[in-house]
């Protein structure tokens, strides 16, 4: 007896769910089957799946058991060709391996037959049904972005944070919107809050990710994983801004920006927050920064530097890691012939260093007598105050400009949307233009108070604070009071030369309190479990 293979198939997962098509096409071809005599062996069902891409798991099951050794079935039975297949390359191709392998494809409506005759007509319903195909594809996406442009949400699923809701009818199609759903959207803003350090230091994805799983906080069910997080922090939805049409749906490349759909959608978080943390990730990028100097242990990484050749002191280790030295990283890398260099015990460097900077820099008395100019100086400084608000209000004004003009140069087809080096210009300006506003606004309310910026007593306690935090602090925030207080730590056989900036310990005591460290984890370092062999 013949045996027979039945292939069904539709184009989306709504179809599958709502439309009996699956069951019809099975029951139509079954009954074909019995009054050709012909047993049916096994059912291949794919619910879901474009036509227009041979990437199907049920479609290319059934090539490769017809392909078999064994022969498991001599026919392929499908309701119509446009169900195997509506693009005719691909068509023709899988009709000739099988054709290879004896097995024949059979359309129950369209009997074209196998001879010549049959082949030319099968061609043509291939080629008529992928025009049709991506005629339907090219009309329903119009019709998608068009809802964009009026507002309505395209899709069933919401990001994160938000739900959809019908908020009209038109006949028999529901408008749906995007609303913010008040039991995620508060998970939205901790995240958010996290990563920017308005909750204490600023934290990475991954040490985002382990704060919420560890909790019991879920997305939908799910744990959130480090690229979970980082794709919601990188998502302008949150500010309310939301792009549609961002991507092909059918090869997931990017388009243009000159076709996204700009969709208005209620805000979760400001869009000076969204900025912050942008600048943050951009700041951290590997391709910037360095993991090991971002995230390592060494407490002067990224500071201090070699008094010979300027560059970089990294970690060194001897006796099977027993001891750890600063080490140039030019004569490591290079030999003896690039630098004379040095070699020197990575404990007594980071005392001598957090040491003379407390001694030197942080006691009370002599922190106030570097800043008594600042102190002395604050009627002095009234109108400087307002030189300097009238200076920052000019610079927005022409960062404004700036983000106005790389708009006009896309505009204007002279520089390309998708240039990297675009996309990362803008987001530093925008991070610019936020933080001169907020200068401006911080220094507008000061003129406005008439308050001292600095006093004795704020010197004091500011002085205070950091010495505890670079001789006692966990190491990940010595490591970053270290880049806050000194700017370059220059050492040499003869001498270590440490350098900083008067204003940033000026903006320091300015502050009612002291603000986040600088520096961001994006890698959570834990204690192996066991003291096996891999320390």
């Amino acid at each position: 007896m013949t045996r027979a293979a039945i292939y069904v198939r539709v184009s989306t997962t709504r179809q599958a769910e709502n439309d009996p098509s699956l069951p019809d096409q099975i029951g139509q071809c079954r009954t074909y089957c019995e009054r050709q005599g012909w047993e049916v062996v096994e059912v291949f069902s794919e619910p879901g799946a474009s036509a227009l891409d041979d990437d199907r798991p049920s479609f290319q099951e059934m090539i490769f058991k017809a392909k078999r050794a064994d022969h498991p079935f001599d026919r392929v039975v499908v309701h119509s060709l446009s169900r195997f297949s509506r693009d005719a390359l691909h068509s023709e191709l899988y009709v000739r391996e099988l054709a290879k392998a004896g097995v024949k494809l059979i359309s129950i409506t369209q009997d074209v037959g196998h001879d010549g005759s049959g082949d030319f007509l099968r061609k043509m319903l291939n080629v008529f049904d992928e025009h049709q195909s991506r005629e339907n594809a090219k009309h329903t996406h119009r019709a998608m972005c068009e809802n964009a442009r009026q507002g309505f949400w395209n899709g069933s699923h919401a990001p994160f944070g938000y739900r959809v809701e019908v908020k009209e009818k038109r006949g028999n199609k529901e408008k749906k919107v995007l609303v913010v759903d008040e039991t995620e959207a508060p998970i939205v803003r901790k995240i958010f809050a996290l990563a920017s350090g308005h909750e204490g230091r600023p934290v990475g994805v991954k040490a985002i990710a382990s704060h919420l799983n560890e909790r019991g906080v879920f997305r939908r069910g799910r744990r959130f994983s480090t690229g979970g997080v980082h794709e919601l922090l990188s998502s302008t939805t949150y500010y309310g801004v939301h792009y549609f049409n961002r991507r092909d749906s059918r090869n997931g490349k990017p388009r243009p920006p000159s076709q996204w759909v700009t969709l208005q959608v209620p805000a979760i978080i400001d869009e000076p927050t969204f900025n912050a943390v942008r600048g943050l990730l951009q700041s951290r990028n590997p391709k910037r920064m360095p993991p090991r100097v971002a995230n390592g242990p060494t407490f002067l990484a990224g500071v201090a530097r070699c008094g010979y050749c300027g560059a970089a002191l990294i970690q060194n280790t001897g006796k099977g890691g027993a001891y750890r030295y600063y080490c140039c990283s030019r004569k490591l890398k290079e030999g003896v012939t690039a630098c004379r260099g040095f070699r020197m015990p990575m404990d007594r460097l980071d005392e001598i260093v957090v040491g003379e900077v407390a001694k030197r820099v942080l006691e009370p008395i002599r922190l106030g007598e570097m800043l008594q100019a600042y102190v002395r100086a604050g009627s002095e400084r009234e109108d400087q105050n307002r030189e300097r608000l009238a200076n920052l209000r000019h610079g927005h004004k022409e960062v404004e400009a700036a983000i106005a003009r790389l708009f006009e140069l896309v505009e204007n087809g002279l520089m390309d949307a998708e240039d990297p080096a675009l996309r990362e210009r803008l987001i530093g300006l925008k991070l610019r233009r936020d933080e001169l506003a907020k200068d401006a606004s911080d220094l507008h309310r000061h003129i406005a108070s008439g308050a001292p910026q600095i006093t004795p007593d704020k010197i004091g306690k500011v002085a205070v604070l950091l010495r505890e935090k670079l001789r006692y602090g966990p190491p990940e925030l010595r490591q970053a009071y270290a880049r806050l207080v000194m700017d370059d730590v220059s050492v040499t056989d003869e001498e270590i030369r440490i350098s900083g900036s008067k204003s940033v310990l000026a903006r320091c005591a300015a502050a009612d309190a002291m603000p986040a460290a600088p520096a961001v984890l994006s890698f959570v370092q834990e204690w192996r479990a066991r003291q096996d062999s891999n320390l």
